[in-house]
């Protein structure tokens, strides 16, 4: 093995766990800031674990996207109010920190 070598796969290592870290903070940046401008306080959020989207949002969602289950009060209404928030955009995913779609459960 090349003595360079260890060194590469450390470096990709902490490569990819920076890029892990930096994905994690943007989406709950991206989140919280999605919720404060709505007039939104953040009860609750996660991915696929309790719930499952629908279909359409699925199949229309990029690998560069990342779906978030969300549960709100919303203090204009009164209401808790629940659904699925699509960050970012087709191609440059979270990078795109205007790319915000909602889909409220019925």
């Amino acid at each position: 093995m090349h003595p360079y070598a260890h060194l590469l796969i450390v470096l990709m290592l902490l490569a990819t766990g920076l890029s892990i870290y930096w994905q994690i903070r943007r989406v709950r940046t991206m989140l919280h800031a999605w919720a404060d401008s709505n007039g939104y306080t953040l009860l609750e959020h996660g991915r696929f674990w309790a719930h499952t989207p629908s279909l359409g949002m699925l199949l229309t969602t990029s690998r560069n996207q990342t779906l978030v289950y969300v549960k709100v009060y919303d203090s204009s209404t009164h209401r808790i109010r629940s659904g699925w928030l699509r960050l970012g955009s087709y191609w440059l995913g979270v990078l795109d920190a205007d790319a915000i779609e909602m889909q409220w459960d019925a």
